[in-house]
C-alpha cells in the first residue's frame, strides 16, 4: 500500500465526513461529488472505516481536474520544504473542491 495515496484517501474522506457532520450535505455533494447514498454512509462511518477504505489500492474518489490549478500547483520548486508543499497541497484540495473552473 502507498502510504501518500492512502494520505489522500484519508484527507478526501474526512474532508468529505466533516462536511456532512457539519450540515452542509448539499456542499459536500456538489463540490466533492458524492451521490446521497455516499452522504449517508460517511455520515455513519467511524474513523476506524473511513482509515480502512482509505487503505484500499486505488483513490477513493474521482478527482475534478482543473487545468489552471493543477498547473499552478505543479509549477512547485524542487527545493520546495515539506511543510510548504504540504501547505499546498490542502490549498489545492481546498480549491478543487470549492470554486468552478476559472477561464
Amino acid at each position: 500500500m502507498d502510504e501518500n495515496l492512502y494520505k489522500l484517501n484519508l484527507d478526501y474522506l474526512i474532508v468529505a465526513q466533516s462536511l456532512i457532520y457539519s450540515e452542509s450535505e448539499q456542499k459536500a455533494m456538489f463540490c466533492l461529488g458524492l451521490t446521497t447514498e455516499a452522504v449517508s454512509l460517511l455520515r455513519k462511518m467511524p474513523l476506524e472505516q473511513l482509515k480502512s477504505l482509505a487503505r484500499s489500492d486505488c483513490l477513493t474518489f474521482v478527482p475534478r481536474f482543473n487545468a489552471h490549478k493543477w498547473s499552478k500547483f505543479l509549477d512547485v520548486q524542487k527545493t520546495e520544504d515539506p511543510d510548504a508543499l504540504a501547505a499546498r497541497t490542502v490549498e489545492l484540495l481546498t480549491l478543487l473542491s470549492s470554486h468552478s473552473p476559472e477561464s
